[in-house]
């Protein structure tokens, strides 16, 4: 099944986590940032890297 992502954020322009849904829109699985990681580019652009790998590992196709 092929998954599409989608950042999320705050309030304050925070990343929260990246959800992740079917094609048809269904929400299937999100990955939560870590309160502890620094919110700047490569910190987010590492935790979509992890997510899309997790999401693939557990048998999905990610959308990218």
């Amino acid at each position: 099944m092929k998954l599409i992502p989608t950042d999320i954020y705050d309030k304050e322009g925070n990343m929260t986590k990246v959800e992740f849904h079917d094609t048809n829109g269904d929400f299937v699985i999100e990955s939560v940032w870590d309160d502890q990681d620094p919110q700047d580019s490569e910190h987010r652009e590492m935790f979509r890297k992890w997510s899309y790998k997790m999401v693939k590992q557990l048998g999905y196709e990610v959308a990218e």
